[in-house]
């Protein structure tokens, strides 16, 4: 079978727009409009820059930002500043220039600042909301034997290529009849089709579900067919390990991947609320999400739907039980998937 589902998100902007998205990423738009006492401000400036000052608060949210442990605070301090000048010698020369009143730019701001309320509007919410309990992580772990108790990676030898459209129903074809990667090999070596070869590792908790209940069902030797973004990727399994995560490895995990899914939670039924409650009117229906849109082509009936999986050059090694913040911070990626 050849399972089949892919997407693309493209966006485009001005060079002066990416200019200004480029700084605002670095922290250098600034608000203009800072209008308190001189006197105020005395004991809380630490440069001044061609008459504008630079204050210990924001050098305090930058370290903080930045999650900057006490010790290393000292030398952090004189690093940020250093570049809080700079940012203020670039904001400076653009305001020289009217960058600030050029209308990409001035759209850029308002964007940057919609965003920044909203997603404070949308922390106060959730900020209150208590951590998961002993109960709570340890049910989770109980549901998802895959991950943890019972967790598995699938090492598979893999084949990538592109095909052309007139090709996917013999493509097809080949999903039904082939039997080792050398019957596809000979198929793209037949239709001119280029490929690469690898061998990869594919934990349980980077696998979406629907595909990994595929692979729990595979055996050694077996072929599958799956269309990873726009590419076609033929695996046969080589080997299946069990990697457990211990409860004590585990738990840690579970209570961020809890907390995360009950703010997501909260965030959803706040947004639910207040967009029942505000007047909306689509001016122009082309933009109305419930407006059904065209469709630019037929997938194969025949073709089973499923996400992708994404192929990697190498083996990739396998986490010990070791607790690990590295690993841990795989698991959670992978785990957003299911």
């Amino acid at each position: 079978m050849i399972d089949k589902s892919g997407w693309m998100v493209s966006m485009q902007f001005g060079r002066q727009t990416k200019l200004v998205l480029m700084l605002a990423a670095l922290g250098l738009l600034v608000s203009c409009g800072d209008k308190k006492p001189a006197e105020e401000k005395a004991g809380q400036s630490i440069v001044r820059v061609n008459g504008d000052e630079i204050t210990i608060h924001q050098l305090n949210a930058e370290l903080q930002r930045a999650n900057v442990q006490p010790a290393q605070q000292e030398l952090a301090g004189k690093q940020i500043t250093k570049s809080l000048v700079d940012r203020q010698i670039l904001v400076q020369q653009a305001i020289t220039d009217k960058l600030d009143r050029n209308p990409n730019v001035m759209q850029a701001i308002e964007s940057a600042k919609a965003q920044i309320l909203a997603q404070a509007y949308i922390e106060g919410k959730i900020a209150s909301i208590a951590n998961p309990t002993d109960t709570e992580i340890s049910d989770y772990r109980t549901k998802h034997p895959e991950i943890f108790a019972n967790r598995k990676v699938y090492i598979m030898e893999e084949l990538s290529f592109i095909v052309s459209p007139e090709n996917s129903k013999d493509l097809k074809s080949l999903s039904d009849s082939a039997k080792t990667l050398e019957d596809v090999t000979a198929w793209l070596d037949a239709q001119q089709v280029k490929y690469g070869r690898n061998k990869s590792a594919h934990a349980a908790e980077t696998v979406p579900g629907e595909l990994l209940n595929k692979f729990s069902k595979m055996v050694v030797g077996d072929l599958i067919f799956i269309n990873a973004n726009g590419r076609t990727v033929v695996g046969r399994l080589v080997e299946v390990k069990d990697v457990p995560i211990s409860e004590k490895d585990s738990k840690p995990l579970i209570q961020r991947i809890i907390l995360s899914q009950k703010r997501k939670d909260v965030a959803e039924a706040e947004l639910s609320r207040l967009r029942t409650a505000a007047k909306i009117e689509y001016l122009n229906k082309q933009f109305d999400p419930t407006t059904e849109v065209a469709k630019t082509a037929e997938q194969p009936a025949d073709a089973a739907q499923s996400a992708p999986t994404k192929p990697v050059d190498a083996v990739q090694p396998v986490p010990s039980n070791e607790a690990s913040d590295s690993k841990d911070k795989s698991l959670e990626k992978g785990l957003k998937g299911l």
